[in-house]
């Protein structure tokens, strides 16, 4: 019998030594609670979501590093993404019961003074600026087309859409993107 345990999220394989009884270690991978900082618990909330999006758990566990493209005028320099993959690393690898989330707290103040200090703020507020910059950091369009959206009037709702979405794509491709395109449809 093997003392390893090849563990697998996705695409991402981990192999975990069995040999010290590290089975129920196994079994809680992922299920790590993140410490209240002082009001945070509305930022929590929102990692915890994107921590157990399986796309994204995925993606962050491997290697994203040359993904980042630190030159985009619109990213944070790959800083937040960095950022939140140490944060997924550190919940997913970790053999704690709880992440204190100060360093992930204190990038996200750095680019969005409004969640500094430790007042109550909204999830949704916080999961938008999150979603927008992780995009915009890992987003691979370097140079972005013109596109000239077309007359809508008397066209069909459905191929305005389609035409939309397909000049966004132009536009826009990261893991943001590839998890949650078309989600409102659904």
């Amino acid at each position: 019998m093997s003392d390893s345990l090849t563990f697998k999220i996705g695409g991402t394989s981990m192999n975990v030594d069995m040999s010290c009884g590290n089975f129920e270690r196994v079994s809680s991978m992922g299920l790590i609670g993140l410490e209240n900082l002082g009001n945070t618990c509305f930022m929590n909330s929102s990692i915890q979501c994107l921590a157990h999006t399986t796309k994204l758990v995925d993606y962050f566990l491997g290697d994203y590093d040359s993904a980042i493209n630190r030159t985009n005028p619109l990213g944070l320099n790959g800083e937040l993404a960095l950022a939140f993959g140490e944060l997924l690393r550190s919940l997913w690898t970790n053999d704690r019961n709880t992440v204190a989330p100060h360093n992930f707290k204190a990038k996200i103040a750095c680019f969005a003074p409004q969640f500094s200090g430790f007042n109550q703020h909204d999830s949704q507020e916080l999961l938008a600026f999150l979603l927008d910059g992780l995009h915009e950091d890992l987003n691979q369009v370097k140079c972005k087309p013109y596109e000239e959206a077309k007359d809508a009037s008397g066209r069909p709702d459905e191929e305005v859409a389609d035409e939309y979405w397909r000049n966004h794509l132009a536009r826009n491709d990261s893991v943001i993107v590839d998890t949650c395109d078309n989600i409102s449809l659904h």
